[in-house]
């Protein structure tokens, strides 16, 4: 089965556009992937389509294809090139599992597990009020997730000043009073405090039991991503920037993570995301991915995680539901907080093709961590 064609779509999705590859053979069976980053999407989309002319007409064996994508240029990985690899790898599986009907995780050798446990994330945005958040941590609860996933700290980073830590561990302990002890709460840092604030944080955050203190330094810095581990008796979770597996292999040979959060759309595909997996399987590490992206993305992370024996649970966002659900013809389906794998061929999705031109791109940038924090678009 041959590629004869690679498109690129730009779906606008409330803060960000998911950038999707479609791929035709010449056995007529189209293949989907994603390739979303939350910006750059026109700089993704140009590199997907800068490796187009190298893969037209060659038989998808996809290690030889992603092996001479990650190889046979001059600059490797990053985040714009390896995000294209990704994208380009996924619609290759998705090919593939179509053509011989099966389902990729049959592909990779099967599940390991039966179900994924899904954690709720992108249900607040803007709000500063502990009760606010108490009140968007209740309504994910009602709606049947036993997990969710949200950053208190508002602009603050590299520091943060006593004002701005106080309103933080109100809004934690609004979320956790709010839900009980059996819903698991994470934090997210997004990578912003410098080595003894994130001490602080952990040490601070403690007596609400979160399930993981996500980034809470920068996350090229292994060095002190491993200092705070050691300091830290809340989990550390941190991966979703790094863009290679040998990165992984860095992080988890420092022993600087207690649970890593590699994303299908960033890290070279579903296979690189097997490699880093298996890589901290040996070292007891625990697998979440991080996945605020479409549902492309979505289904080639439940394909890749339910192979993985140390899966721990998967990022699941609750906005921008309009377009998410318009994208494929059957959306996911979660009960008790799990979602399980779909039996269909290739990735288990059948895409809405209308859809990838009735969401036209905008061009925006969200301004994370700054005062003028802004959430774009319709949120419903």
């Amino acid at each position: 089965m041959k590629i004869t064609k690679i498109d690129t779509f730009l779906v606008s999705a409330v803060w960000r556009n998911f950038v999707i590859v479609r791929l035709e053979t010449d056995e007529g069976v189209v293949g989907y992937g994603e390739g979303t980053m939350g910006d750059f999407e026109k700089t993704i989309a140009a590199a997907v389509n800068d490796f187009a002319p190298f893969l037209i007409g060659r038989e998808i064996e996809i290690n030889k294809i992603t092996n001479f994508l990650n190889r046979n240029f001059f600059w490797r990985h990053g985040p714009i090139l390896s995000t294209a690899i990704s994208a380009i790898e996924q619609a290759m599986w998705d090919a593939v599992g179509k053509s011989l009907k099966k389902p990729v995780y049959e592909l990779l050798g099967g599940r390991s597990i039966d179900r994924l446990r899904v954690y709720a994330n992108g249900f607040i945005s803007g709000a500063q009020e502990p009760e606010k958040f108490a009140e968007a941590a209740v309504d994910v609860v009602k709606q049947g997730f036993t997990a969710l996933k949200f950053d208190p700290f508002g602009a603050a980073g590299p520091t943060i000043s006593s004002e701005d830590f106080k309103a933080a561990i109100k809004r934690i302990e609004a979320v956790r009073n709010a839900v009980g002890d059996n819903v698991d709460i994470m934090i997210e840092a997004h990578g912003r405090f410098n080595v003894r604030t994130a001490i602080n944080i952990a040490h601070a955050i403690e007596e609400f039991n979160p399930f993981w203190l996500e980034e809470p330094v920068p996350e090229e810095n292994i060095i002190s991503m491993r200092e705070v581990k050691q300091a830290s008796r809340v989990p550390i979770a941190t991966g979703e920037r790094l863009t290679s597996v040998g990165r992984f292999w860095d992080l988890l040979s420092s022993n600087a993570a207690d649970i890593i959060q590699p994303d299908v759309c960033h890290v070279g595909g579903i296979r690189a995301f097997s490699h880093v997996a298996a890589m901290a399987d040996v070292n007891n590490v625990a697998v979440a991915p991080h996945n605020p992206n479409g549902p492309i993305a979505t289904a080639a992370s439940i394909n890749a995680l339910s192979t993985v024996p140390n899966a721990l649970i998967l990022e699941y966002w609750l906005d921008a539901q309009t377009v998410r659900r318009s994208l494929v013809k059957e959306y996911f389906d979660i009960s008790d907080g799990y979602l399980h794998p779909s039996s269909k061929p290739g990735l288990g999705i059948e895409v809405n093709e209308e859809a990838l031109t009735k969401y036209q791109y905008k061009k925006m940038h969200l301004e994370y961590f700054s005062s003028d924090y802004k959430y774009y678009g319709d949120t419903a």
